[in-house]
């Protein structure tokens, strides 16, 4: 559960920034925490050569969730190397909660989430939705198509 709000938290915090200078996040909250201010609707069209790259991605996202001790420094942290910051906020979002639980994540964040789900006709996911989801896929255990009534259908 840790792991996919915290994916979810870390794209929206981290969308704001993306591909801004270092520090910029600081800058605008000098708390070293910020809130949650944007996020959603990722386009195939935005990709880049260096949109995503794998090991520049996992050695930020491994390195903020090191050289911090909360969920919510860690992805200060993350923002705060600039850069692609959704995509580097995502990956440590998703460590980081999956190290400290969906108890670490604070309510300023989860409160205002919103997830676009594509290809749903314009369903949004929210905080509890995501929760749902991670239950049930925790649930399934990879046995293979979703139940009835599950949020995977």
């Amino acid at each position: 559960m840790g792991a996919v709000l915290g994916s979810a938290v870390g794209d929206a915090l981290g969308a704001p920034f993306e591909f801004g200078l270092a520090g910029v996040f600081r800058e605008r909250f000098p708390d070293g925490i910020g809130e949650l201010c944007g996020g959603g609707g990722w386009d195939p069209g935005e990709a880049t050569e260096f949109n995503g790259a794998v090991w520049p991605c996992l050695g930020s996202a491994v390195w903020a969730l090191r050289t911090t001790c909360s969920f919510e420094q860690a992805l200060a942290a993350a923002v705060h190397l600039g850069g692609d910051t959704d995509t580097v906020a995502a990956v440590t979002g998703m460590l980081a909660g999956a190290v400290y639980g969906p108890d670490a994540f604070t309510a300023r964040w989860t409160s205002t989430l919103h997830v676009p789900l594509p290809g749903s006709d314009g369903r949004i996911l929210r905080a509890g939705d995501l929760r749902d989801l991670a239950k049930a896929l925790t649930e399934q255990g990879g046995s293979g198509a979703p139940r009835p009534g599950s949020p995977l259908r």
